[in-house]
């Protein structure tokens, strides 16, 4: 599948082993709807943080072969997604890869999956203090 629309990292949701990427709305563009790829039951990923466009094809046997030598526990129900024409491009190794568009206003939370509360950025909280930072040559002989 192709979409020829940017797309980005939107979140990734540990708990849930749960990649979204998200085409945003671009009114000027002519980009009314909301577009959502979400991926399930990830167990290992290298992504980009912007795609321009996104294709997602399924790995050749060479492909799935070669990342699954650096992946050696995939579940065995998972499949390897390619996201581009490259495996540079990305990959994701997991169960199920969903999508869809919405043309509602568009909200932070996730129209593909809405029962998982996706972290917001709270203003008025106060940040935690920056650890101290320490600096040692690399690597260090003690």
């Amino acid at each position: 599948m192709t979409f020829a629309r940017p797309l980005r990292l939107f979140t990734y949701i540990i708990g849930h082993s749960q990649l979204l990427l998200r085409g945003e709305q671009n009114h000027e563009q002519g980009r009314t709807t909301t577009l959502e790829v979400v991926f399930k039951n990830v167990s290992a990923l290298s992504v980009l943080d912007h795609y321009p466009s996104l294709t997602i094809r399924l790995a050749s046997g060479e492909e799935e072969e070669e990342l699954r030598e650096a992946v050696p526990d995939p579940r065995h129900d998972s499949r390897v997604f390619v996201l581009g024409k490259r495996l540079l491009g990305g990959f994701v190794i997991a169960g199920d890869v969903f999508w869809g568009e919405s043309s509602a206003t568009e909200t932070y939370s996730s129209f593909l999956i809405p029962e998982y509360t996706l972290p917001q950025l709270e203003p008025d909280r106060p940040s935690p203090s920056e650890p101290q930072t320490i600096y040692a040559p690399y690597p260090h002989h003690g």
